[in-house]
């Protein structure tokens, strides 16, 4: 049976659907606070979290679910990159678990991650001006469907900023380099790096008695891929061998419980963006007019389709 579409419980900040038995996906609600998915995994005698969502009341509610489900508080939080949207909660789920990451991603977290808060701590007027910005924006745009988008990232901003005095960053105390096995009566979780793609340092969860994987951003279900911070050769050649793994269901990194064909959608966003950008310099035209494909004009995330085209834009100029 396809659990996928069955919301088991909703709370204020996600919707609990059941990946596998055992293994739920907490996916976000739009505009609360929680931005990113997240999992919990019941490993037997203990529990796994993967990624701790943007705010730190979406990740009570996320331990509050654990406890409902497998009866246990975290013992395990993996961080499946830096990106605040998967690592900000992390201080609800310590000193009980201990949080994972790769030894690259706790770095970028505990030197750019850590001064990028000092900075919105010391001067969150800038934040709120770019706010406003985005507020005005919003009033001047007439596409519905990216006027709902830019009303929630509006709203999920203004709730983090409101988290923000209270935010105690919490960097992961257990690293990895390649592979982390955790081991339970009920079910092993791998814990697998295969470098970085969407960014820098890329992890994921793979439960290979379930063949399910909890991907991080390297997997998003109906959403543009962000390449802000990504290499697209690197995040192509991840998927490949993400590919070569036994795999049916995947929870993504934004959008609903998926499987491998959101997996190959990716790699076909990225190139297919990249192949319209390379035409665009061989033709010595700009990028400004390049449209969305007609395959990803549905897709959530759509501001960040220009940024992507420029991401590529910048790399493949150089």
């Amino acid at each position: 049976m396809n659990k996928q579409a069955v919301t088991l419980i909703e709370y204020g900040h996600f919707r609990l659907t059941e990946a596998a038995d055992g293994v739920f996906a907490a996916i976000s609600i739009p505009g609360t606070g929680s931005v990113g998915n997240a999992a919990i995994i019941d490993l037997g005698e203990e529990t796994l979290i993967v990624d701790t969502f943007t705010t730190i009341g979406a990740a009570e509610e996320l331990q509050e679910a654990a406890i409902r489900l497998t009866g246990k508080a975290a013992s395990y939080v993996v961080n499946t990159h830096w990106h605040s949207d998967h690592t900000s909660g992390n201080q609800v789920f310590v000193p009980k678990a201990q949080i994972i990451s790769t030894s690259a991603a706790r770095e970028i977290m505990r030197t750019f991650g850590r001064q990028r808060l000092q900075n919105q701590l010391a001067d969150p007027d800038a934040v709120y001006q770019a706010l406003d910005g985005l507020q005005g924006s919003i009033q001047k745009e007439t596409d519905e469907r990216l006027k709902q988008e830019m009303q929630w990232e509006h709203a999920s901003d203004l709730q983090y900023m409101d988290m923000l005095p209270d935010l105690v960053y919490t960097l992961p105390n257990v690293t990895f380099e390649q592979k982390l096995s955790l081991h339970g009566s009920k079910r092993t979780a791998e814990v697998l790096t295969y470098g970085g793609g969407h960014t820098q340092s890329d992890a994921f969860v793979y439960l290979p008695e379930e063949k399910v994987a909890v991907m991080g951003d390297l997997v998003l279900a109906k959403h543009h891929p962000v390449l802000l911070h990504a290499n697209p050769q690197e995040w192509l050649h991840i998927l490949e061998q993400v590919e070569q793994l036994d795999i049916e269901t995947i929870i993504p990194g934004h959008g609903e419980v998926c499987s491998v064909r959101e997996l190959h959608e990716i790699k076909g966003y990225i190139r297919e963006i990249t192949a319209l950008v390379a035409e665009a310099i061989r033709s010595k035209g700009g990028i400004d007019g390049i449209a969305v494909p007609k395959a990803y004009r549905d897709w959530y995330f759509a501001t960040y389709f220009k940024s992507n085209l420029q991401k590529i834009h910048s790399l493949l100029s150089q």
